[in-house]
């Protein structure tokens, strides 16, 4: 079965030939995020160039709440997709194991991320996860949206965090072929046969989120809200720690300050201001208070109120959030505010949207001879290991 992968780059791509695969010198990653970079990127299978129509929107089911999916957004880094990638599932999955990970990371971690990586694209692949859409609620007071998989056109996913990192062979590492041909074929299903939509972040902070919180108003299978002790390092020594995380994390993800499980910024309500108005198209004056509204089991906020000198807005959700107050994106939603003048201080914990797989939890559950079943089964509760080729 072959994958078709949106492939961003930085600028108009750069290709040359090398042998059997093909390279390509500006691929684009981490777009938006504090760690985005070019990198050189070597791909096998065939190119197929793209060019996005402007405009053009699709309807999508719209839930029966009221408050979501009235109307679409169209993103920046759609533009960026430029180039198609089409290969064998398996040959995409032995990169992105390997994109997503160290390679020095425990074997039965990327057994476990493996599982979960086929599991989701499969789903994608077979139209499985109605979930995957996305939608906008656009009205004066109120902004909500959530940005997924349903935009893609022409292509089943795209190559960076928006989906799953797909960086290309360079990263292919003879532990990650392991980790693929060891669980060859293997996906999670539920009770019912389905195979799950197996959502993955990189630190939940302590406490896994339920799919509502970040996409639509719905929940799927096997992903549940529950305490999560294994990403908490604080209990190992200094050096324990740096050699989990270096075995784990690629180089530019061991830049963020303390994993991510807990951290603090601040950010001037003026910033907040113009992040509106340039990241949303919306003005609501001079910024006065904000007001969390709701959260989700984790804390993570998917609702905030903003109340401005000329007017009041409650903005959702959690990735949005995430945009709203910070230059690039905040490491997640579940933080607390304390207002301090023009200034706002934010304390928070997680990286990352915290539902399903917890990738730094998962990888010390294997550093501690979990297997990649124990894992699987901890984080998808009542999921089942199933044979789909």
């Amino acid at each position: 079965m072959e994958i078709r992968v949106g492939i961003k780059t930085d600028g108009e791509p750069i290709l040359r030939k090398e042998g059997e695969y093909t390279v390509l010198e500006n691929m684009l990653i981490g777009h938006g995020f504090h760690w985005e970079k070019r990198i050189r990127a070597v791909l096998s299978g065939e190119i197929e160039f793209l060019r996005p129509e402007k405009g053009k929107d699709e309807e999508i089911e719209k839930p029966e709440d009221e408050h979501y999916g009235e109307e679409r957004r169209e993103e920046e880094w759609e533009d960026k997709i430029s180039l198609i990638n089409i290969l064998p599932v398996e040959t995409y999955l032995e990169c992105v194991v390997g994109s997503e990970m160290n390679p020095a990371a425990p074997v039965e971690f990327l057994k476990a991320h493996a599982v979960i990586s086929r599991s989701w694209v499969m789903g994608k692949i077979l139209n499985l996860h109605p979930c995957g859409s996305e939608g906008q609620i656009n009205r004066e007071s109120r902004l909500i949206g959530w940005d997924d998989t349903g935009k893609h056109h022409g292509f089943h996913v795209c190559s960076d965090d928006h989906c799953q990192r797909y960086q290309g062979r360079q990263n292919v590492h003879p532990v990650s072929l392991q980790a693929i041909r060891a669980t060859e074929g293997e996906v999670l299903t539920s009770h019912s046969g389905n195979i799950i939509d197996a959502r993955f972040s990189k630190c939940c902070g302590g406490v896994t989120e339920l799919f509502s919180t970040c996409w639509q108003p719905a929940e799927i299978d096997c992903i549940k809200s529950f305490e999560d002790p294994w990403c908490d390092l604080s209990g190992l020594s200094l050096r324990s720690r740096r050699l989990l995380l270096s075995g784990v994390l690629k180089d530019y993800d061991l830049s963020t300050p303390g994993y991510g499980y807990r951290w603090e910024t601040e950010i001037a309500k003026a910033e907040v201001e113009t992040n509106l108005e340039e990241k949303f198209g919306r003005n609501i004056g001079r910024l006065m208070k904000v007001v969390p509204l709701h959260r989700g089991p984790s804390r993570r906020i998917d609702l905030i109120r903003l109340e401005g000198s000329e007017g009041v807005l409650d903005v959702g959700k959690e990735l949005w959030i995430r945009r709203l107050f910070s230059s690039t994106h905040l490491y997640s939603s579940a933080f607390d505010i304390e207002e301090s003048g023009e200034t706002l201080k934010l304390r928070g914990r997680g990286w990352g949207h915290g539902v399903g797989l917890c990738q730094i939890g998962a990888a010390r559950m294997a550093s501690q001879g979990a297997s990649y079943k124990d894992i699987l089964a901890f984080y998808y509760p009542g999921s089942r290991l199933s044979k789909i080729i």
